[in-house]
């Protein structure tokens, strides 16, 4: 045990310090990354919209300043008729008609600044988008071993696009018009009083250094961030994707664990980056106050010395000001850009990433391939374990038209001769030649377009089984297609399928059984109609009246084609013309298979071991005692065929599911986003709001105090008097900083932790359902993933950067409204009354929010399923070169998005300008209103104006929590279907009845006249009146062809499914009335496509019995026969195997997961062609592992392990107790081996006699 946890340390230190350098190259890539490289995919529409979205941003940031200039001609007109009422009134009319002008050149400001570049961003994210995916599709096999994982395209297409959209769009046209009021404000005060204006060379630096300082601190937390992004969204995507062993292997809590540690680093991070937010924006308030202090005492200077009116410095002092806080607004979009810098390295990392193989390098076509294949002393290790050589100078002569076959047993380099035929790799040292060509000159579309494979494991997209069938040959008509399907012995299944070869496959295959899916991947390759045939396991999914009538339709396909045949059963490699046995990287002997079982004796031993028939005669003189029990009930309904693993509906639970969770949305939407918070953190939200609503004070203050300055320069002693407003300034700059660290610190953490409490709770919510909910459409892969990662992330957004600014602009409408009314009620009830104008705008735009995010978020989720589903199946995407129909689909789903972005845009750009245009008439109104007042000597012109400014100043707090409201909404209408799974009640409770303490079980299982479909097809009937009884200790085997049912009887005993009718039972007791998780700890699964996680050798072994010792983990590993190969790795079992164990054989996979099940000791073992990937050798030790495995016993008490065994090759089952032969979801024959080959006429004794035949 010592030195396992020695081990882990070692992996987990290897990590850390490969995290750590990933980091740091991550943030010195990130601040060499230009943010002009995001806008790299803008054509001329795209200029021309960015250019017109500058000028509205201008138009729209110089607004600000021209109405400070036109308050200091009022102020002017009031200090130069100070005494003259009359006069003043008349100087001030002459100023009212400039400030109705500015209102209506708004207008077409504010349509520009939204709609051009929310348009513009949405059509330069579809082509990123396209370019994102065309790079990962053009990238080499080996960058999907090491560079390029499924969860860093998810990120890539999702969480890093949004930001990276958000920056180049509205954040952008945002930063441009805060820039804007800066620079105009500079201008201005240039004019109106050059004396202050440089000021702003002390004012601008001082922000410029603390702008920079933020800004280098937030970019390397945002490149950290990512990193840690990218490592959850691995994790996520990796469970959800092999949701089937998580749950056979009880994994959930691990995996949970798994995930909660890096949500905790996460955190971590997250409480830095809010002290640096809040320090941050505090100290551009500070630096802000204090320079307000500093301006108009020096303006107090120029006025008492007679160099300046009063008016035309507080016009100076208030374009400087406003224009250096605009920086301070400019603030969180820096924070967006940064982040936006750190996505678009790692987007752009992946589109300038140079393949070593690609489709660009051009090389020569030839007229016909005819063939010949040369292989010459190919030296090869695969790149993510270049120490482990695996090919040790492999040679070999393939002729034109013959077929040969390689065998040997698994991890012997078969398969890598295949990949390096089709160029995903290209050897370290040796040469591969087609028809004397070497295959690096000729260029890499031909060489694949003429050489069709199937792969051991068979990948298929989601689509109708027509679309995947015309993969092989897209311009194929549908007689050709039927034509295919026959061959491969597939029309007959699809035929009886409701929907024909109209039929959705779903995601990856998963409504289709292993030897569908297989016979569909077979037809793909005959359609394909290519010289040359590359044959991985092509019939191990296949049961054996299949594979003969596959292998036929081969033998018919090959006919004039050079074929490369893979194959551990001896029946599909016998026919071959030169058999080659491959042993540790290279080929000992060749020759036919009558020479072959002469002169070679491994070969021999390979072919005794999976001769039935020499076993079946030694066994038939001990068994002929034994009776007949032949089941008498043969199939005599037409029922179709039913594939083995099916989507599942829910109709029926679709109504019982929905009304709690809408009850509770309706209700409590809002307050579900503080998800989890302690008392704790429920103070922290209390102490920033109350720092938020101080933080809140400044606006209001400003507006009182500023035009109290500009009167006071007309009076005596303004010197003196604005000296004493100076220092109230700079103290209340000093009070900002404290204040706005406390919001955003306190509002930071606690965003982070609802937001990783609601992604924990949502990812447990996730593993909690049945394996049938995940076979739905809509929770595939991506888009469960984007769920958990990219939907959660907007709780933070709401708390941490959206309610502590909507608590400090309410603060400031308060404050605002309340000293207004002191000042002059009359004046503040004016102010109030074209305040609904803002607000009007602001509800309609809130609703224009809230439909458009909702369709964006929704219309996407397309693509990102298609990357996801493209990473996964890469290499099948490669050799069938299927690249550009993929990116077609990628066009077609952003099509919606982009239609409706253009009208969205129009019409949210024509609401912004029209909510604008009405700001600024409500400054005029007031102004005309103020003059008015002082025309009537109802009010003072500095109360009149002082109310006024009040509330001008506060504006752009009324304005930005109009814009914050609709976010808010829109962001909660994103996390509805969140929060809709996190409230869904699962149809199969794991942890209910609480029976922690389950003894061990006998294992006797009995069916109950079980009755079982799949709720999407409910007309199909999967199993049929299925009964069955096990004794415990005895070993089942259940055969029968592809489709009767077998693999749905395993599926249910694991509660995988429920069934329609009937019970199941194991010790007498019905499966519903145990604890779900404790039951499966006793039952052991291997199913028919290993699955492995992409950790440590070790780490998957103990997967579901973390707290194995070293010495059982070893003990399991060479009952397994995958020890010695393990101790041979460099790293031994800390080896990773890559994504989806990609670093490995198809055999060692399996013999990886045959150990990881024997570790856990079960009690009933479950074995879906647990050996079809294994040689013979291999899968002879396993059986004999197997076979004493049943004989030990626990504790010193006699409990042998209940088996049972789903297997095509017969081999494997004939030491049986009891053999089920099934056909069309019901029993046909059950009995011995010996007693059912005794039935001449029966279907057990026809697959012998086939199989036999097949040996022959």
């Amino acid at each position: 045990m010592a030195s396992r946890t020695h081990g882990l340390v070692q992996v987990e230190e290897k990590n850390r310090d490969g995290t750590e350098e990933e980091k740091k190259d991550g943030e010195a890539a990130n601040r060499a990354f230009p943010f002009y490289m995001l806008l790299r995919y803008a054509d001329t529409l795209d200029w021309t919209l960015v250019a017109l979205g500058t000028l509205g941003s201008i138009v729209h940031g110089m607004a600000q300043p021209v109405g400070y200039l036109l308050l200091g001609k009022a102020l002017n007109a009031f200090g130069d008729n100070i005494n003259d009422i009359d006069g003043m009134v008349k100087a001030l009319k002459k100023v009212i008609p400039f400030v109705w002008y500015m209102a209506f050149a708004t207008f077409p400001a504010g349509v520009l600044e939204i709609g051009c570049w929310m348009y513009a961003s949405e059509r330069q994210m579809a082509r990123l988008r396209l370019a994102f995916l065309r790079a990962m599709l053009s990238q080499e096999i080996g960058a999907f071993d090491t560079d390029i994982t499924s969860g860093k395209i998810i990120s890539g297409m999702s969480y890093h696009m949004s930001i990276i959209q958000d920056a180049i769009g509205e954040k952008l046209g945002h930063f441009l018009s805060s820039f804007a009021t800066f620079f105009s404000g500079i201008l201005i005060a240039a004019i109106c009083c050059w004396e202050v204006s440089l000021l702003t060379f002390v004012v601008a630096p001082t922000i410029l250094v603390i702008g920079a300082t933020y800004t280098r601190k937030m970019i390397a937390i945002s490149a950290t961030k990512m990193l840690y992004i990218s490592e959850a969204t691995s994790m996520v995507e990796q469970t959800i994707s092999q949701i089937k062993t998580v749950f056979a292997f009880v994994g959930e809590n691990s995996a949970i664990k798994s995930f909660s540690e890096c949500l905790e680093k996460q955190f971590s991070l997250s409480k830095g980056e809010a002290l640096i937010k809040g320090v941050g924006t505090g100290m551009f308030q500070t630096v802000t106050f204090c320079a307000w202090a500093l301006i108009i005492w020096i303006g107090a200077v120029a006025v008492t010395s007679r160099k300046a009116k009063g008016g035309d410095v507080i016009a100076a002092v208030m374009s400087i000001l406003f224009g250096s806080v605009s920086l301070t607004f400019a603030a969180p979009d820096i924070q967006i850009f940064n982040q936006a810098k750190a996505a678009g390295y790692e987007v752009f990392k992946v589109i300038q990433r140079k393949p070593t193989i690609s489709y660009d390098s051009k090389g020569k076509e030839v007229g016909k391939i005819s063939g010949d294949i040369d292989i010459r002393h190919v030296y090869f290790a695969y790149p993510s374990r270049p120490e482990k050589s695996i090919l040790q100078g492999f040679s070999l002569s393939i002729p034109a038209g013959k077929t040969v076959a390689l065998v040997g047993s698994s991890g012997c380099g078969k398969s890598t001769v295949i990949c390096l035929v089709q160029r995903f790799y290209d050897p370290l040292k040796g040469e591969i030649f087609i028809d004397n060509h070497n295959i690096k000159d000729l260029d890499l579309k031909f060489l694949r377009k003429n050489i069709g494979a199937v792969s051991q494991e068979p990948s298929l997209f989601s689509g109708t089984i027509k679309d995947n069938i015309k993969l092989g040959n897209m311009d194929a008509s549908d007689q050709q297609i039927h034509d295919a399907a026959t061959m491969a012995n597939a029309h007959t299944f699809i035929s009886q399928l409701p929907n024909q070869y109209s039929t959705e496959v779903g995601q990856r295959g998963v409504q289709l059984s292993g030897g569908q899916k297989q016979r569909i991947a077979i037809a793909r390759a005959i359609l394909k109609n290519p010289p040359i045939l590359l044959l991985d396991e092509a019939t191990s999914a296949l049961d054996s009246e299949s594979e003969k009538l596959v292998q036929d339709a081969l033998e018919r396909a090959m006919q004039g084609r050079t074929v490369v045949l893979i194959a551990h059963r001896m029946s599909t490699i016998v026919n071959a013309d030169i058999i080659a046995v491959v042993e540790n990287g290279q080929v000992t002997e060749t020759g036919t298979h009558s020479s072959l079982l002469d002169s070679s004796n491994f070969y021999n031993n390979l072919f005794s071991i999976q001769n039935i028939g020499q076993i079946r005669d030694s066994r038939t003189t001990e068994t002929t005692k034994e009776s007949a029990t032949a089941d008498k009930q043969f199939s005599t309904l037409d029922i179709e065929l039913k594939e083995e693993t099916r989507e599942l509906d829910g109709h029926c639970t679709e109504s019982s599911e929905q009304v709690e969770p809408q009850r509770r949305e309706n209700s409590s939407m809002f307050f579900r986003i503080w998800f989890g918070l302690r008392k704790r953190e429920l103070a922290n939200v209390a102490t920033g709001s109350i720092a938020a609503a101080f933080a809140g004070v400044s606006k209001p203050f400003f507006g009182f105090f500023i035009i109290t300055v500009g009167v006071a320069y007309y009076q005596k002693d303004a010197k003196q008097l604005v000296g004493k407003y100076s220092i109230i300034f700079a103290l209340i700059g000093l009070l900002a900083l404290f204040m706005h660290t406390l919001q955003h610190y306190f509002y930071g953490v606690v965003g982070e932790k609802a937001m990783a409490n609601l992604r924990k709770a949502l990812y447990s919510g996730i593993l909690r359902n049945e394996v049938g909910w995940f076979e739905k459409p809509e929770n595939n892969v991506g888009s469960l993933t984007s769920r958990v990662i990219n939907d959660t992330s907007i709780v933070k957004t709401i708390i941490s950067d959206r309610m502590s600014v909507i608590v400090q602009c309410i603060s400031s409408i308060l404050i605002a409204t309340v000293v207004s009314m002191v000042v002059n009620w009359r004046m503040a009830l004016v102010a109030w009354a074209v305040m609904p104008c803002h607000f009007i705008g602001g509800l309609i735009q809130a609703k224009s929010a809230k439909g458009f995010a909702s369709d964006s978020a929704a219309t996407h989720r397309e693509v990102v399923a298609l990357a996801s589903e493209s990473a996964a199946n890469i290499r099948t995407i490669a050799s069938f070169c299927h690249e550009e129909h993929i990116l077609s689909k990628a066009r077609i789903s952003l099509e919606k998005p982009m239609k409706r972005s253009m009208k969205e845009s129009i019409k949210y750009g024509i609401i912004q300008g029209f909510s604008l245009c009405l700001w600024n008439i409500a400054h005029a109104v007031a102004l005309w209103y103020t003059t008015i007042l002082v025309d009537r000597k109802q009010a003072s012109f500095e109360n009149g104006i002082r109310a006024y400014q009040i509330f001008s100043l506060t504006v752009p707090s009324i304005t930005e929590l109009w814009t914050l409201i609709p976010s808010v909404i829109s962001a909660i209408n994103v996390l509805t279907p969140a929060f809709e799974t996190l409230d869904r009640i699962t149809e199969i409770e794991p942890e209910k009845p609480e029976d922690l303490q389950l003894e061990r079980i006998k294992g006797k299982i009995e069916f109950q006249n079980i009755k079982f479909n799949y709720p999407l097809r409910p007309e199909v009937i999967v199993l049929n009146n299925f009964s069955l009884q096990i004794e415990p200790g005895t070993k089942v085997a259940i055969v029968g062809p592809s489709g009767a049912g077998k693999s749905s009887v395993l599926a249910i005993l694991l509660m995988f499914y429920v069934p329609l009718e009937g019970r199941v039972l194991i010790d007498d007791k019905n499966i519903k009335e145990y604890n779900l998780k404790m039951l499966r700890k006793q039952i052991g699964l291997v199913q028919q496509e290993p699955l492995l996680f992409s950790s440590s050798i070790r780490n998957n072994i103990c997967y579901g019995t973390e707290q194995a010792s070293e010495t059982e983990i070893m003990e399991v590993s060479r009952q397994a026969n995958i020890h010695e190969f393990i101790s041979n790795l460099p790293d031994g079992y800390d080896t990773v195997v890559g994504e989806k164990g990609c670093q490995l054989s198809g055999g060692q996979k399996q013999r990886i997961a045959i150990a990881r099940t024997l570790l856990k000791k079960p009690a009933i073992l479950l074995m879906d062609e647990a050996t079809s990937a294994l040689d013979g050798e291999s899968e002879r030790i396993i059986v004999k592992a197997l076979e004493s495995l049943n004989q030990k016993g626990n504790d010193g008490l006699v409990s042998r392990i209940t088996r049972i065994t789903v297997a095509h090759r017969l081999s494997t089952i004939i030491s049986s107790d009891l053999i089920v032969v099934m056909d069309r979801g019901e029993i046909v024959e059950s009995g011995s081996h010996s007693t059912l080959i005794s039935i001449s006429e029966g279907v057990y004794s026809r697959l012998c006699n086939l199989q036999n035949a097949m040996e022959m």
